[in-house]
């Protein structure tokens, strides 16, 4: 074990000794500073220090710990580097690595374990500054009690090495309960196994409740989640824990610059836009005078931005400062009443503004939010990957069943301009309509990197919610170029396109595609001719995904809305049987024709909403009785002649579901696995 720990620094290891590294420079830099004149004494305390340098000559953190203490010495503090290591072999080891820097730092080793150790390097230490690095190989050893012992002191900081995968190895044994507990502080970790969360779910709920426990102690707390980027396994987390904002300030940019650095390409800058930051101060402080610390202990906890994002609001909104006459650097902010028209002010931070504030916000990881159920609520502001939640859980017999999916929020609008499209009544404010634009491709890409590579829930991103999915296929950079490649790094989630589009030439030329399902949107010949008469005829359609099909792709059809037309059934008949003469959908989805009232105002041809009866809350709808004909008589015809079960409805009533007998709580539908 000691020789393949040792062996060689892995990229993990080079992660880890990068943050503490990183911070730890500026921390000595602070406390040796001629305005810390109370600080005497300085102290770096390595708790599982090991050899203090790999086989192949990289440095440890110990050798880390010293040569920095050596480097910013000043004659007029006492510099300390406490290791302890509970192996003979490697405390040898150790002294002989560490005895180079002897000449300005006081080289301290104690033989043994963490734990029976922490009130002898305590009381060496006492009230001094000091920071504790604590990196066992697994987690015996680090009790919380041991951790709680140091940071109730003044001046203390810890970074901890929380051994995920250790703890999930002793979950699975039995009598450690005691042993877990110790780890925790609590025995509330009982109960995370018990709830059958997945694997991803249960590690989240582990390590926020060690993050908790050291919350509910009043100290400030971040975490670095070091794992191997290809398969989105976690290594370890490195937990940071202070009551120093300054400190957290520092080393929250530290996490964020390392995350950038290893899990982001080079030069990726994400497209900042702070609007919601903004308002969620304002929201929050409405009319108060609050002191700036107070803030930014908020903003640093709370949310994934940094001391220097919040100065650019500050300076950029009218928030006044006044300043504290007992506090000169800790001035008060004061926050308007009203804010109505800053609510909707734009505080835009330009790719090319970026360098100018670097390396505050460049290359910034975006946050990734979760709902209550553990599943992705959106990456950073929303404005990329964002979960559809509009349809709330149904309950009475009039709402309708749609389950939340993801958005990858590419582009907007849509060449065909259908006659019902609901982007009329969505993008009703905006002066180009339904008018095809495409948001920045390094901020669409550093989004999907960031969800691909944490989110262990298999997903589906929906990339034609608010777009055709193929409506750049015929431009210099097709969309679908960029964003299999980015897909086809990993084997979890997948992309679905969604078009009325039979430009599939760029799809039939796509060497890997394992993570790509196409979805075509096809309707009966002649309500198609009437009212869709921008996109590509249904032949051709049903053609293109005939051929990707062929190509191997993974082909559903959504047959929607369907209209009961003059002979509908003699129509919608032909229409399947057209489909199946080219290819077997993975799945079809049927739906009829419905519209919001913001559609039907926006709206230039109203001729189909003659055919709207009765309400629902996702607008007007069919009447019940010639819907449910319609359903029958397609659902009935496709199991009878083709024997064919896997069908869905799309945005249809719970009541429908069930006159249909079929279970709306297992849906499997267009937008869903």
């Amino acid at each position: 074990m000691e020789k393949d720990l040792f062996e060689k620094k892995e990229a993990q290891m080079v992660s880890k000794h990068n943050i503490l590294e990183n911070y730890l420079e500026p921390w000595i830099i602070i406390f040796s500073s001629a305005r810390q004149k109370w600080a005497k004494k300085l102290y770096y305390v390595d708790a599982f220090a090991g050899t203090g340098r790999f086989a192949t000559g990289e440095e440890g953190s110990p050798v880390i710990g010293a040569r920095l203490l050596r480097h910013y010495w000043k004659p007029q503090i006492y510099y300390c580097c406490i290791c302890i290591e509970k192996e003979s072999k490697r405390v040898k080891e150790l002294e002989s690595e560490l005895n180079q820097f002897r000449d300005k730092v006081d080289i301290k080793i104690y033989p043994g374990e963490f734990d029976d150790k922490t009130d002898e390097v305590i009381n060496e230490i006492g009230n001094h500054p000091a920071f504790f690095l604590i990196d066992p190989e697994g987690f015996s050893g680090m009790s919380f009690l041991s951790i709680e012992k140091i940071l109730e002191l003044p001046h203390k900081e810890v970074l901890i090495n929380f051994q995920y995968n250790a703890v999930q190895r002793w979950l699975k044994a039995k009598k450690v309960e005691k042993t877990i507990t110790d780890l925790f502080g609590t025995d509330k970790w009982i109960e995370i196994p018990r709830k059958g969360l997945q694997k991803s779910e249960k590690e989240r709920a582990l390590i926020e409740l060690y993050k908790s426990q050291l919350r509910a102690k009043e100290y400030y707390v971040w975490y670095f989640r070091n794992k191997i980027p290809a398969k989105n396994r976690t290594f370890y987390y490195l937990v940071y824990a202070t009551r120093n904002l300054t400190g957290f300030k520092i080393m929250k940019g530290v996490i964020f610059k390392e995350e950038s650095r290893r899990y982001f390409e080079p030069n990726l800058f994400e497209e900042v836009d702070f609007t919601e930051f903004q308002n969620e101060l304002l929201r929050k402080y409405k009319g108060t005078k609050v002191l700036y610390k107070e803030v930014l202990a908020y903003v640093l906890q709370e949310t994934n931005y940094l001391a220097g994002d919040l100065d650019l609001v500050i300076k950029n909104v009218r928030i006044k400062k006044e300043y504290n006459p007992k506090e000169r650097n800790n001035f008060w902010l004061v926050f308007p009443m009203s804010y109505g028209a800053l609510a909707t002010r734009k505080l835009h931070i330009r790719e090319g503004d970026i360098t100018s504030l670097a390396p505050k916000i460049a290359s910034r990881r975006p946050r990734i939010s979760y709902n209550e159920e553990g599943l992705v609520k959106q990456v950073a502001d929303g404005s990329i990957i964002k979960r559809f939640d509009k349809t709330p859980y149904p309950v009475k017999p009039t709402d309708v069943v749609c389950p939340h999916f993801l958005e990858l929020k590419w582009a907007y609008g849509c060449p065909f301009n259908c006659s019902w499209c609901y982007l009329k009544g969505t993008f009703r404010f905006r002066p180009e309509g339904i008018k095809p634009a495409y948001k920045p491709t390094e901020k669409v890409k550093l989004h999907t990197a960031a969800f691909l590579q944490e989110v262990e829930t298999p997903e589906i991103l929906n990339t034609g919610e608010i777009a055709d999915s193929l409506m750049k296929e015929n431009g210099d950079s097709p969309f679908s170029k960029f964003i299999i490649p980015i897909f086809e790094t990993q084997n979890m989630h997948k992309v679905l396109f969604v078009t009325k589009s039979s430009n599939i030439k760029n799809f039939l030329e796509m060497p890997s595609h394992r993570q790509v399902i196409m979805s075509f949107s096809l309707n009966a010949f002649p309500v198609a001719e009437r009212w869709e008469k921008r996109a590509p005829s249904v032949k051709r359609r049903i053609e293109a995904a005939g051929k990707v099909a062929n190509a191997g792709y993974e082909v559903r059809i959504r047959i929607d809305p369907m209209i009961p037309v003059e002979n509908w059934k003699e129509y919608y008949i032909q229409l399947i049987d057209e489909i199946f003469l080219r290819l077997v959908p993975e799945r079809i989805t049927l739906g009829s024709l419905r519209g919001l009232q913001s559609t039907i105002n926006g709206t230039d041809d109203t001729s189909w909403v003659k055919y709207l009866k009765e309400s629902s809350n996702w607008g007007r709808k069919i009447d019940f009785t010639t819907r449910y004909r319609i359903y029958e008589t397609i659902i009935g015809y496709l199991n009878d002649k083709y024997d064919y079960p896997h069908i869905a409805l799309c945005k249809e009533t719970k009541a429908m579901w069930e006159k249909l007998e079929m279970d709306w709580t297992q849906i499997r539908c267009n937008c869903v696995w």
